[in-house]
């Protein structure tokens, strides 16, 4: 790892005039507002590797036609909320397992990594200066969308050298344009997403805008909101969420279901805490291993089927 910032040197530069919150009635699409503020850290391999950080105004920045992102999707995200509990404290969700998991795509993409805990530490001080911005709502929250890109400006593959991270954050309500609504999936077996031992389980941008044909085609002919994804018919993630299937199987037992790790889907925070909270509960049977499409199908026909649902930081948790 690269010597990293520090939480200590962060810096406040603070906005002239601020933007007027949202009235308690309003309807928050998901990712349609943005805070006054922004966390910014750049990284320069040839002035000293990462550069103190700064809280912001939330403006535009530019780009160099020549940028790499631009032409290589040098890039990564991730995304966390923040809550207002019933109590008025505002908390994180294990934020510090995004970053951690942002340092997995960093060393994929070759962007130097960074210490998770002094980000979550300058990610925290951002929550603070803009913990107004979260609605005072049933279900609602405010998502933190952590990304990476790099700064290099060439035409042609190479180290990177320059970087900038950011976090924005945006006042949300519901993911899904429906509400807190099941949702419909859409399989086309035609259409691989991920392989074993390849880039399936790195939240980079490149993993996702190739997707978006397929969703389109299962919401225009089928009226669908999401994709599950298969690997000869075995079930991998949706497009948004990791997959949870609760049923009877076959040897009679209640079971709590959901895909491995295998490199093909992406790591979960929700996930893991799911797994987390039911073995520690212990009700039923809670198993990670593979299965096909066709055990969902099969299970549905004979009746033992209990439900499915999603699992992800923008959707939390959505029936199927």
């Amino acid at each position: 790892m690269e010597k990293t910032f520090l939480a200590d040197d962060l810096q406040i530069i603070e906005r002239k005039e601020l933007k007027p919150k949202p009235g308690p009635d309003h309807l928050y699409a998901f990712g349609a507002l943005q805070t006054d503020y922004m966390l910014e850290v750049d990284f320069d391999l040839r002035n000293g590797g990462w550069q103190p950080p700064v809280i912001k105004p939330n403006a535009g920045f530019k780009l160099d036609p020549s940028n790499a992102t631009l032409h290589y999707a040098i890039e990564c995200f991730e995304g966390s909320k923040a809550y207002r509990t019933v109590d008025d404290k505002v908390i994180m969700f294990r934020a510090d397992e995004n970053f951690k998991r942002m340092n997995q795509s960093h060393l994929q993409l070759g962007i130097p990594t960074f210490d998770r805990f002094q980000m979550l530490e300058c990610c925290r001080r951002l929550v603070e200066v803009e913990k107004d911005w979260i609605p005072n709502k049933p279900l609602h929250s405010l998502y933190l969308r952590p990304t990476s890109i790099c700064m290099d400006n060439r035409l042609g593959l190479s180290r990177v050298t320059k970087a900038k991270t950011f976090i924005i954050m945006s006042p949300v309500g519901p993911y899904y344009p429906r509400g807190f609504v099941p949702v419909k999936l859409f399989c086309d077996t035609n259409v691989i997403r991920a392989w074993p031992k390849g880039f399936g389980d790195k939240k980079v941008g490149g993993n996702y805008a190739p997707t978006l044909k397929t969703q389109r085609d299962g919401l225009e002919k089928h009226g669908c909101d999401q994709v599950l994804w298969l690997l000869h018919d075995y079930v991998l993630e949706v497009g948004t969420m990791n997959l949870f299937v609760f049923w009877k199987n076959e040897d009679g037992e209640d079971e709590l279901i959901t895909p491995p790790l295998d490199g093909t889907i992406l790591p979960g925070i929700t996930r893991m805490s799911l797994i987390e909270l039911m073995k520690e509960l212990k009700e039923f049977k809670v198993s990670v291993r593979k299965f096909k499409v066709q055990e969902m199908i099969k299970a549905t026909e004979e009746g033992r089927m209990y439900e499915a649902f999603g699992a992800g930081t923008a959707a939390i948790v959505c029936p199927v």
